[in-house]
């Protein structure tokens, strides 16, 4: 473990459904990287990281060891130690200390002594990840936001309507290059979706000249990942896992969406698309009716629960994501009322 403690971590970074999924497996093929599944650790936790006071303290110490690896998200690891035998391998009693730990005992797993995170919302938890692994490095793999758009006009979680989603993924990018432009340039790297997924083999060796990490065999990691066993939950979320790496969802949203929906699309996000590289199919400037914000609404605050509401597994649905939210606003709750921020 004292190998692996010693390389910077990385952290990938994007709106979701932008293909960070994709880029996780396709480097947890290297054999010295490990990325487990999203602990989502910064967006759980940031917030009252000071509210376990001095982990120097045994009792602060312990309880917030028990409250990250009794974390919904932490669970899906799988990883088997109390929370006496984590603390005993501690070698900071700190935040950082015990999020490099949690991380370690997985790459050690696995086999591997690097590891990095991949969760698409600590995009704008970048300060605190800085704060805490200011030796870290930052990946954003950025898409554009049109199929962004379509992708999540799918999927159960988020906004469903083309409005609420431009305005997400134009959150993520303005989140993003607002953070890029306050730190080294060395510790942040920018990869496109479509140079990942148009020659997979040379974004890959970009990124691990970035993280300093051979690649002589870059070509296995794309052909010989198993890709759907490693990753069960995120394959059965995200199909394209199954598939052969591809241009063809590169501007699907040029058939899947009408044109006035583009129009809208391109007016919210238009700047951030030209200044990412990307060409407007129209001129981004069209006005959004009143009408049209109403539909937007019902899509937003109506339709996205009634289709959750008719799911064959709503129950199961429900019932996950109500303990997942439980389970962070009561240990907020608890932790604040214990030992409120001074």
């Amino acid at each position: 473990m004292t190998e692996t403690s010693t390389k910077a971590p990385f952290f990938i970074v994007g709106c979701p459904r932008s293909g960070t999924t994709l880029l996780q497996v396709l480097m947890d093929a290297h054999p010295d990287i490990s990325i487990p599944p999203e602990s989502h650790i910064f967006a759980r936790f940031s917030e009252i990281f000071d509210n376990y006071g001095d982990l120097h303290q045994d009792d602060n110490l312990k309880l917030f060891v028990k409250d990250i690896l009794n974390d919904e998200q932490i669970k899906l690891w799988g990883l088997k130690i109390s929370v006496s035998d984590f603390c005993s391998q501690l070698h900071e009693r700190s935040v950082k200390g015990v999020i490099s730990l949690l991380f370690e005992l997985y790459a050690e797993r696995e086999g591997k002594n690097k590891w990095g995170d991949k969760t698409p919302q600590h995009a704008i938890y970048l300060k605190e990840i800085k704060t805490i692994f200011p030796e870290s490095k930052i990946i954003h793999l950025i898409r554009d936001g049109r199929d962004v758009a379509e992708s999540l006009s799918r999927v159960l979680i988020g906004p469903k309507s083309i409005y609420g989603i431009a305005h997400r993924w134009r959150k993520y990018i303005l989140s993003l290059q607002q953070f890029k432009n306050k730190i080294n340039s060395d510790d942040f790297l920018e990869v496109h979706y479509e140079n990942l997924v148009k020659d997979p083999e040379k974004e890959l060796s970009k990124i691990f000249d970035f993280l300093g990490e051979a690649h002589s065999d870059v070509a296995q990691y794309i052909t010989k990942t198993n890709r759907k066993e490693h990753y069960v939950n995120a394959a059965t979320i995200h199909g394209s896992l199954n598939q052969s790496i591809s241009g063809q969802k590169i501007g699907v949203f040029k058939n899947k969406f009408k044109l006035r929906q583009i129009e809208i699309i391109e007016s919210i996000i238009g700047k951030e698309l030209t200044g990412s590289g990307y060409c407007l199919e129209t001129s981004g400037k069209t006005q959004i009716k009143i009408n049209e914000m109403i539909v937007f609404f019902m899509e937003d605050y109506l339709l996205r629960y009634l289709i959750k509401f008719f799911r064959p597994d709503m129950i199961t649905l429900i019932k996950r994501q109500i303990k997942f939210e439980l389970q962070f606003r009561i240990r907020k709750l608890l932790i604040t009322m214990k030992n409120p921020r001074r």
